[in-house]
Order: C-alpha cells, then sequence, then structure tokens
C-alpha cells in the first residue's frame, strides 16, 4: 500500500472521530488517561529507536480513548459538528479506531474508504478543517501525547488536506451538502476487550 493511501486513511480517521455520540466518555477518559500517560512516561525512558507509533501511543486501549475525547470535543464544537449529521457513529468510531491502530504500527486492518470518497460532497472548508485539527491536538493534549508522536498525526492528517477539503474558505459551521451520501452503517460490530 502507498504511504499516500495509507495517510489518506489517517486523515479519514480525523474527520470522522466528529460525530461521534460518546456515552460514557469520562470514564473512558480517566481509564485511557492513565494508559497514554504510562506508556508516554515509558516512551520517554525507552531509547529504541524502532518502537512503532502505535507502541508510544499506549495500544489499542489508549487511541480508542484518544478518539473518543476527541469525538466528544468535535461532537461539541459548532464549527464542525454539521458536516457529520447524517453519519453512522458506529461505523465512524469502529473504522476509526481500526485506521488510526492500523496506521501507527499497530494489528489492526483498515478497510474503509479512501479519503477523496469518504468526504465527497460534504463541502468541507479549510476554516472547518482546521477547526477538526484543533480539536485533534486539544485530544491529544488532554492525555499528555508527547510533541513527537502528536507530530507525526498532525503530519498524516495535514498531508491529506487536498482530499479532504473542497472549498477554499475559512469560513466553519457549514452546512452538510443535500448531495453528499454517508456510508452505510456496518452489519456487525465486533468489540475486543
Amino acid at each position: 500500500m502507498s504511504n499516500r493511501l495509507r495517510r489518506s486513511r489517517v486523515t479519514a480517521v480525523g474527520l470522522g472521530f466528529a460525530f461521534l455520540g460518546i456515552m460514557g466518555c469520562a470514564k473512558k477518559e480517566q481509564a485511557g488517561s492513565d494508559t497514554l500517560a504510562a506508556s508516554s512516561t515509558a516512551a520517554r525512558t525507552d531509547t529504541t529507536a524502532n518502537k512503532s507509533l502505535y507502541d508510544r501511543l499506549g495500544g489499542k486501549a489508549a487511541i480508542t480513548a484518544v478518539i473518543d475525547t476527541f469525538v466528544a470535543k468535535v461532537a461539541a464544537d459548532p464549527r464542525i459538528n454539521k458536516k457529520f449529521a447524517r453519519s453512522n457513529i458506529p461505523r465512524v468510531k469502529t473504522e476509526l479506531v481500526d485506521q488510526v491502530c492500523a496506521e501507527t504500527g499497530g494489528p489492526c486492518a483498515y478497510t474503509g474508504r479512501s479519503m477523496k470518497e469518504t468526504h465527497r460532497n460534504m463541502g468541507v472548508t479549510e476554516g472547518e478543517f482546521n477547526a477538526l485539527v484543533e480539536d485533534l491536538t486539544a485530544a491529544l493534549n488532554v492525555f499528555k501525547v508527547p510533541a513527537r508522536e502528536q507530530n507525526e498525526l498532525l503530519t498524516a492528517l495535514g498531508s491529506m488536506k487536498g482530499d479532504i477539503v473542497e472549498v477554499k474558505s475559512n469560513a466553519t459551521g457549514t452546512k452538510l451538502p443535500a448531495t453528499f451520501k454517508p456510508a452505510p452503517p456496518l452489519t456487525a460490530i465486533i468489540t475486543k476487550k
């Protein structure tokens, strides 16, 4: 798989987070925070240069906790939350977790659509893309993710801006166009513990 395609899938994760209605976010946030903080400390003291971003982030549980927090921030953000009014939240969450896990070197497989296909006819503006990045950064900061790991994730997201942004405008809070067709719900969601 090409690096460009892999980066485009990471970007899908970013925008998809926005509209997940996360129940029990505070409880998951605390558990994920403890895991992520411990892994961040370990990452700082580990001298192994070959450690994957997945491992440095603390694995799937920590990634899920960051996604939950990010989704909650985006869902509450009027600058961008209208874009995902018709998205199937369980599908988005499942695919985002798998995508981040896979793209950071974890054991997951992402089988979702490309970034261009996912965001076709959404009318995402540059302002909305930037607001999403701000919400992701805020979520990463909640868990005290080190700058190195933040930069790796944000670089992947930024590199896909051209596949996501359709409107060159700083406007935010724009409505989802009627022509947008979201992905159908997943037929079954498998939760691994």
